[in-house]
């Protein structure tokens, strides 16, 4: 029987699957949640190649039905549940606010926040009795306004503030947000690839820079942070704004992540 249980959405690829992987190795077991179904079997197989437990419920948890799902089958599979990533997020349209895109908005949030509240709103009954914990992966751009992705910065800063409502509201659990930093996976190539035009030149150069550079972290390193946060993070720190290098995160990882 796995030491405890994680649902992490956006676990197909990139931070996500990176997350799974490594909570599975730290000894949890993990319902894995993405759009794409044959991307998320694949993490799920390798997680069990290793001698985890892993369950893959596909689906876009922008619908409700899809949100109480997950959290259904991961109670039938696991029978209880001790932790919630949201992770899956994604950042377009990036482009103006002049160039307003009501759909592009409504899809962007949809997937950013709504999602988010559904699936915690679909877990707290079980995460209560078990002081679980709700980790929402947010970003920088939630404090500092990048051009051209007002739409994501919106919804970070809107998961923030949802994460420290959530931490007054329920007492029992732990809520963080966490500051992961620029990470190599697929969204910074459609950052890289839409910003040309939908973002001023010198941010976008920015952003080809961290690529050219070899400056941005592997999911792994990542992962590794995001996992140990679901699973061993303290009450105390219940409702902050966590960032990936707080002396007092990384202490807490070297104390639980499983590296020596």
């Amino acid at each position: 029987m796995p030491d405890q249980i994680l649902i992490i959405s956006g676990a197909s690829r990139g931070l996500g699957a990176a997350t799974a992987r490594i909570a599975a190795e730290l000894g949890a077991g993990v319902a894995l949640n993405a759009r794409s179904e044959a991307d998320l079997e694949a993490v799920a197989a390798d997680i069990r190649a290793a001698g985890g437990d892993a369950l893959a419920v596909a689906g876009d948890l922008s619908q409700p039905e899809v949100c109480q799902r997950l959290v259904e089958q991961t109670i039938d599979h696991f029978g209880a549940l001790d932790g919630l990533v949201n992770n899956a997020g994604i950042i377009e349209p990036v482009a103006p606010v002049a160039d307003w895109m009501p759909e592009a908005w409504e899809r962007n949030l949809a997937i950013n926040v709504l999602g988010p509240v559904m699936l915690t709103q679909a877990a707290l009954p079980h995460l209560r009795p078990r002081a679980g914990r709700v980790v929402n992966v947010s970003s920088g751009a939630a404090v500092r306004p990048i051009p051209g992705w007002s739409a994501y910065c919106a919804a970070k800063a809107a998961l923030n503030m949802f994460n420290r409502s959530l931490a007054v509201e329920e007492e029992a659990i732990t809520a963080i947000a966490f500051r992961p930093g620029v990470i190599d996976t697929d969204m910074q190539a459609v950052i890289r690839q839409l910003g040309a035009t939908g973002m001023p030149p010198d941010e976008h150069a920015r952003f080809m820079r961290f690529h050219q550079d070899g400056d941005l972290r592997p999911p792994e390193v990542v992962g590794r942070t995001l996992a140990v946060l679901a699973l061993f993070a303290p009450h105390e720190w219940s409702g902050e704004f966590l960032a990936l290098q707080e002396n007092r995160v990384e202490a807490l990882v070297a104390r639980h992540g499983g590296v020596t």
